[in-house]
């Protein structure tokens, strides 16, 4: 047998074997189904706030100065 279609057997044959899987698991995924929009979630009168607030798990703070801008005559220097 040649070394290229060793190789070739090497490398395709995984890929279909694979590929046969994954067809197979999705075949079975009978609850997965692609949404467009939310109205399975949202109840038929509509969705109220009742609360407004941030929760924020940490709290990080980062300050920076914000430069001055140059008059429109200044002469930049290198």
């Amino acid at each position: 047998m040649d070394l290229s279609v060793k190789i070739a057997i090497v490398i395709l044959l995984p890929l279909i074997i694979s590929f046969i899987i994954c067809m197979v698991w999705r075949s079975k995924m009978k609850t997965a189904k692609i949404a467009r929009t939310a109205d399975n979630y949202i109840p038929a009168n509509g969705f109220a706030l009742s609360v407004q607030s941030d929760s924020f798990l940490y709290r990080t703070t980062s300050r920076r100065k914000i430069p001055k801008s140059p008059p429109p005559n200044a002469v930049k220097r290198k």
